[in-house]
């Protein structure tokens, strides 16, 4: 048994709320909290004392929405492509040049990162900038939200896109004024290229995991949800769990339709155990918001378009009810207003043919009004959106978004207000800092890159951030029973921190740092 005392203890649970001290039984379990004369009380003998010297334990961080595998990619083999390391399109052809030269020709290289609204080119990367990179190589370059990717011309001649290529639903193949495609791939039209882009091997993307793992551990990221399996992922997954190769409890969201097609994956196997969950499937509904390629009623500016819908909302309702009815929870990528009221729309006439209490998720709930919200409430909705992204990509935000929406953009607090469960997420690689300190300040000062709040009046407490990224991150991945909080017969997932996040100023927050991360507790990280 361990015994851990001498600090400051956030619980996240109100029957406990000025805890002493915590003993782990040899169960990896939470045997007792409270006073440390109750705790003392409750320890054999042998108990191992573990004296925080001040610093404080709060539940490990709960990711709700993080794609994890392709966090670990960019850790492992991908060129990154993010505004740190490659400022300009100049750098981004170097870094894809610098990459070639090291792979024989044909080898495909595939990156992530960019963002045209902080490039000082203002604009998209183009086939021909990535032609100068390598004309040998296939390239692929992701833009940092994942919804738009960018390829050389071997890469469009090896996904057979061309001028006559018809774009796919929900998708667009952007063109230049010649009727050309420019190497840009919008929402499902990724799906042409991502379909002749090779496999990483299991190895591979076990190596891949491993590292994300590694990397959320050091963040006191102890649970986390990764929200885009396919079958090849989900066999990675399943295989590295019956080793004991997973290092952080994940919950995965399996795609029901893949993009650039109208193939449709079967319903995977429901699968639940220590640290594997597979009972929730996941759809996306519209594109992203710092593209402007999320589904709004009214233009962007600069594009002047209305983003992209990728369903019609007749198949989008017979695709989710075959998943209700056999059980399985939905998560559902809904940003846009026009997203937003398909989603919901659908969501409803589920639970009106079957009302069978499923929580069902949206992801992001980016530009909600009130109706919208109350709406989710009477379902009992949860929402995963990403404060995270305000420091990231509130330029972009800015940028694109009509001024109208931009008072409800990512409005947690009206969520909150409504009466949702909100499960506070990072989107990485999204974004490129996934700390959870770094979200919890967003959600408090939600300051855009240029320290400008973004609809300041959204703003929550450190101490309602704290819970949405525990807690909150629990109840979404229907584990609220095992982790979340530190109750007695829950894990004893733990992360210690350097300094009390709900006793500093919001500008003292990212003082604070990880020192160690307790999984079962047992020590799983220490800087």
């Amino acid at each position: 048994m361990r015994l851990f005392h001498n600090g400051t203890i956030h619980t996240i649970d109100s029957n406990f709320p000025h805890a002493e001290a915590v003993l782990v039984g040899d169960d990896g379990r939470i045997a007792a909290v409270g006073s440390l004369a109750d705790v003392e009380a409750a320890a054999k003998s042998g108990t191992q004392r573990i004296n925080l010297d001040g610093r404080t334990l709060i539940p490990g961080f709960n990711d709700a929405h993080v794609h994890i595998w392709k966090l670990g990619l960019l850790l492992t083999r991908q060129v990154v492509a993010n505004k740190t390391t490659a400022p300009d399109i100049e750098s981004i052809i170097d870094r894809f040049r610098s990459k070639a030269e090291s792979l024989p020709a044909g080898t495909w290289l595939t990156g992530r990162g960019y963002n045209e609204a902080e490039l000082p080119e203002r604009r998209h990367p183009t086939r021909y900038d990535l032609d100068a990179a390598s004309s040998d190589h296939p390239i692929a370059l992701t833009r940092t939200c994942g919804h738009m990717i960018v390829a050389n011309s071997r890469a469009l001649a090896l996904g057979g896109i061309t001028h006559d290529t018809p774009n796919p639903p929900g998708g667009v193949i952007v063109h230049d004024e010649n009727g050309e495609p420019t190497g840009l791939l919008q929402e499902t039209a990724m799906g042409l290229l991502t379909k002749v882009i090779p496999e990483p091997s299991e190895a591979e993307m076990t190596e891949a995991i491993m590292a994300a793992n590694r990397h959320q551990l050091s963040l006191g990221i102890t649970s986390a949800t990764d929200p885009l399996l396919t079958p090849f992922h989900l066999k990675v997954y399943r295989a590295m769990e019956s080793r004991g190769d997973l290092d952080v409890r994940v919950n995965g969201l399996p795609i029901r339709r893949p993009d650039g097609g109208t193939e449709t994956l079967p319903l995977p196997e429901q699968f639940i155990s220590d640290y594997l969950r597979i009972d929730c499937v996941k759809f996306f509904a519209d594109g992203g918001l710092s593209g402007a390629t999320a589904a709004l009623s009214q233009p962007y500016k600069v594009t002047g378009n209305n983003g992209v819908l990728r369903f019609e909302t007749e198949d989008l309702t017979q695709l989710m009810w075959e998943a209700h009815e056999a059980g399985f929870r939905i998560g559902t990528h809904a940003i846009g207003d026009v997203a937003l009221d398909q989603v919901i729309g659908v969501y409803e006439e589920l639970h009106r043919r079957l009302p069978n209490g499923l929580r069902h998720r949206i992801e992001h709930l980016g530009l909600p009004n009130a109706e919208h919200l109350k709406r989710c409430k009477a379902m009992d909705v949860i929402a995963v959106p990403q404060t995270v992204f305000l420091p990231a990509l509130g330029a972009s935000f800015r940028r694109y978004l009509p001024d109208v929406y931009v008072p409800r953009c990512y409005p947690v607090r009206a969520m909150l207000d409504a009466g949702l469960t909100v499960a506070l997420s990072s989107d990485a690689p999204v974004v490129p800092d996934d700390n959870p300190i770094l979200g919890i300040k967003a959600a408090v000062d939600r300051l855009d890159p240029n320290g400008e709040p973004i609809a300041a009046e959204q703003f929550i407490t450190a101490s309602e951030a704290l819970f949405a990224y525990t807690m909150g991150g629990a109840i979404a991945s229907g584990d609220a029973n095992n982790r979340g909080s530190l109750t007695p017969g829950k894990w004893a997932d733990f992360a210690v921190l350097s300094g009390d996040p709900l006793a500093v100023s919001t500008a003292e927050l990212l003082t604070i740092t990880v020192e160690q991360t307790y999984l079962g507790g047992n020590l799983v990280y220490k800087c």
